[in-house]
């Protein structure tokens, strides 16, 4: 986010401009708390200069930029550290009063940061593969297995892609432009669905990430990405939730009269074959 605009920017800023660069790059942390002010006594600039330079970064002002600071500090968290940061965070509350907050805090994060163009662009892919694999690991199993086996029951050929499924990367060996990957992905750190994400756009497939940041390493290989809001003592899929729930209700309604009759063949399964006595 900040670093990704520094990099992107920093071949045409002024000396001035590059020594507060230099400056958040190298001090992340402490300059996520400190004002205009103090990043300019810092950096040998003046405080109108610090100003400027959040607007060359196309921030609407200081405060957006420290923000954005702030939400880098926290992805580059250890386990640990988040960990005692959601523990510390709330002393007045009550503990359900405290994760109802935090989870409403994300929440509205993520819908602020996922406009109705990207669930479009989503359906569109989905609607034009042969076959969606749906990749997930560790905790993003969750995700991942929840939205396979519901999305299954709209479209066709939809399979799971998970560590413990050895013949993964086999399956992929046959995908191509026609097909589509969704993974998800809450760990900065590059897995088991990095490197299957990878080794389908190498491919050809489309793919869809849903994660943590745009700094999360399945977020570059994404031609759609839902970047959604996790943050919490553990880890929080209410905001997760909410995306695929949306998706899979925009999708429902593109189907239309399809739908039910999907719908009555998954109940007949069910009932014979689930609901058994």
């Amino acid at each position: 986010m900040i670093l990704s605009r520094i990099d992107s920017k920093y071949p045409d800023m002024t000396p001035g401009q590059r020594s507060i660069a230099d400056y958040i790059a190298a001090q992340l942390r402490e300059a996520a708390y400190m004002n205009a002010k103090e990043i300019a006594a810092k950096t040998g600039v003046s405080e109108s200069g610090v100003v400027r330079f959040a607007a060359f970064l196309d921030y609407a002002g200081f405060k957006e930029m420290q923000k954005d600071i702030q939400t880098d500090v926290k992805t580059s968290w250890s386990i640990v550290e988040s960990f005692q940061n959601a523990l510390e965070a709330d002393q007045v509350s009550s503990d359900s009063r405290h994760i109802y907050n935090q989870a409403i805090k994300n929440l509205n994060e993520t819908i602020a940061a996922v406009p109705e163009e990207l669930y479009e662009q989503a359906m569109q892919l989905i609607f034009e593969a042969d076959r969606i694999g749906v990749v997930g690991t560790r905790v993003a199993v969750a995700p991942a297995l929840t939205l396979q086996v519901l999305l299954n029951q709209l479209v066709p050929n939809v399979h799971l892609l998970i560590p413990n499924m050895d013949t993964s990367f086999d399956m992929l060996r046959t995908w191509g432009e026609k097909d589509l990957l969704i993974g998800f992905s809450f760990m900065r750190a590059k897995n088991f669905s990095y490197d299957i994400i990878s080794y389908g756009k190498e491919r050809g497939c489309r793919i869809i990430s849903v994660c943590d940041s745009y700094r999360n390493s399945i977020a570059a290989l994404g031609d759609v990405v839902f970047p959604v809001q996790s943050e919490s003592a553990f880890l929080s899929f209410v905001p997760t939730m909410y995306v695929i729930d949306t998706l899979l209700y925009k999708i429902s309604k593109r189907i239309g009269q399809a739908y039910p009759e999907n719908m009555m063949q998954i109940e007949d399964i069910v009932n014979r074959f689930v609901n058994r006595k």
